[in-house]
């Protein structure tokens, strides 16, 4: 399990796989690319979950961070 900042644990999480999920209980599964200090997350080939049920693919995807209520690294799941 990776600690510290939550900005430096996703600047170290860039190009593995994350779960993603939002306020409004959407899940987004796909690689991180990209993180700013706003938490704004960008991926790539991403799988979007509601409910438990995949309802999309992406192939990128912008999230803004002050919609997101946690993201976890696959890898470490």
């Amino acid at each position: 399990m990776q600690t510290g900042r939550p900005i430096e644990v996703l600047r170290n999480s860039v190009n593995k796989e994350v779960r993603v999920v939002l306020k409004n209980e959407a899940e987004y599964v796909g690689r991180l690319i990209e993180v700013d200090t706003y938490m704004n997350l960008v991926l790539e080939r991403v799988e979007e979950y509601v409910n438990g049920n995949r309802r999309a693919s992406y192939p990128h995807l912008l999230i803004r961070g002050n919609n997101i209520v946690y993201v976890a690294v696959v890898d470490s799941l």
